[in-house]
This record gives C-alpha cells, structure tokens and sequence, in this order.
C-alpha cells in the first residue's frame, strides 16, 4: 500500500501543476462563458440551460461530453504511454515496486483526475453561472426543481456520477494505450469514439450496457430514471471496472517494458 500510495500521490501533485490542468480550464471557461453569451443574445431556446446560476454547472456537465472524453485520453496517455516511451516505468519497476502495484496506483490517479477535472468544471459553472445569471431563486435539473443547499446536494451527487463515469472511460483508454505508442493517437481514437457512441445509445436494447449512455446521461438518470435502473446502471459501471482493470493489468504485466 505505501508503493501505491507513494506513486499516487506523486501523480496527483503534479497534475496539481500541470499546464495541460491550466489549458483545460481555460477552455471550460471559454466554452461556459460562449454558452453565457448565446443565451444572453438568443434565449433559452438555442442553448441547454434555464438561466439560473445555481444550476448551471450541473446543466452544463454534459455539454462537454467530447472534450472531457479527449483530456482523460490525454492523461491517461501521459501516465501510461509517455513514462513507457521515456523508459520511466522501468526505472519505477527496478525500485521494489510490483507490476500490480504500478497498476494500481495509474487506477487510482484516473478516479482521482476524473474527480479532479469535474470540481472544476463545476466551479467554472458557478462562478460563470454568477455572472450571468446571478444566483437565482430556482434550481432546475430537468424534472428537479428546488433551491439552496438542496439544488448544491443535487450538483453534488451528479457530479460525483459523472466523473464515476469518466472514470471508467478512463479505464478503457488505459487498457487501449497498451497498444498505442503516440497520446496524440490515443486521444483522437477516444474523442472520436464519443461521436460514434452517441448513435450507439439510440437503440434501446443494448444502451444501458454501454459506456457512452452513461458519459451522457448516468448523472441524469439518477434522477429521472428508477432506482432500480440506477442500481442497474451502477452495477454495469462496476462490472467495467472489474474487467477492465482486471484484463488491463493482465496485458501490462505481459508486456515487455525491459527492451
């Protein structure tokens, strides 16, 4: 546990000062402040928010749906591919710690940056939020409406599904960059994947077994939807993590990191 927790914490530090941390930002921002705008001069009816600041950021989550998709392919290539290709996992391996540890510890920075990366789009939805819409009397979230602390709680909750969900896309680019050697490659076979699953969902037999519903909607359907369907979609979210871990690990540890 000291290895995994020693290379985890590493990682998080330096996401912590990355430029890429501050370039991701900086286009939520940009992308939030557009929708600001649009509504501002067209109306509700060109944009997907209602125009109140306290529930903004949580209407604006799945807006970036390719984007988001695009910087955890990045990270992911940059935990996995780069300190492959830069002989970095060699010189870790040589230092007592296990293939297993290793893993794990890139599993745990992905949870970490997928929750990283969705409190500050958050953020960023309320600070623009404020300053287009002041904070507001209502909080409204497709068929939830309330205010307060209770609409913050609602924020909350389907922040921590989306990034879950994230999280678990993030496990698949870290199974696929096993067999990539460019990020630049990697993040342009995962964004591009977003765009062809968003037709995949359409077919209501197989959508809820699929990862791109629940980049979409997991952190609608929390609310919309039964328990039972949530506890269902839980469960699927879950058996990807077990898998994929499971069959990611296996590929690493056969691997060939010594030549």
């Amino acid at each position: 546990m000291k290895n995994i927790w020693a290379l985890t914490s590493f990682e998080f530090k330096r996401t912590l000062t990355s430029k890429m941390l501050l370039v991701y930002t900086l286009i939520y921002a940009a992308m939030y402040v557009l929708t600001g705008v649009i509504f501002k001069v067209y109306g509700a009816g060109k944009t997907v928010v209602a125009g109140y600041g306290q529930s903004f950021p949580v209407e604006m989550l799945q807006a970036g749906i390719t984007f988001t998709a695009v910087f955890i392919a990045i990270y992911v290539g940059e935990i996995l591919i780069q300190e492959r290709n830069n002989g970095t996992i060699k010189f870790v391996l040589l230092r007592s710690v296990s293939r297993f540890q290793y893993y794990i510890s890139r599993i745990i920075s992905i949870f970490l940056f997928s929750l990283l990366l969705t409190t500050i789009i958050i953020l960023i939805g309320y600070v623009v939020g404020l300053l287009f819409f002041d904070w507001g009397d209502t909080f409204v979230f497709y068929s939830v409406t309330t205010s307060g602390w209770q609409g913050i709680r609602v924020t909350v909750l389907a922040g921590l599904a989306f990034a879950f969900a994230y999280f678990i896309f993030g496990l698949i680019a870290l199974l696929v960059s096993q067999f990539i050697q460019r990020i630049a490659t990697l993040a342009m076979l995962m964004g591009l994947s977003t765009l062809v699953g968003q037709y995949i969902v359409i077919y209501d037999q197989i959508k809820q077994y699929v990862i791109y519903e629940h980049l979409l909607f997991f952190h609608i359907n929390l609310f919309e939807k039964s328990i039972s369907y949530s506890v269902t979609s839980f469960g699927v979210l879950v058996g990807y993590l077990i898998v994929l871990g499971t069959a990611g690990y296996f590929l690493f540890k056969k691997q060939d990191l010594y030549g």
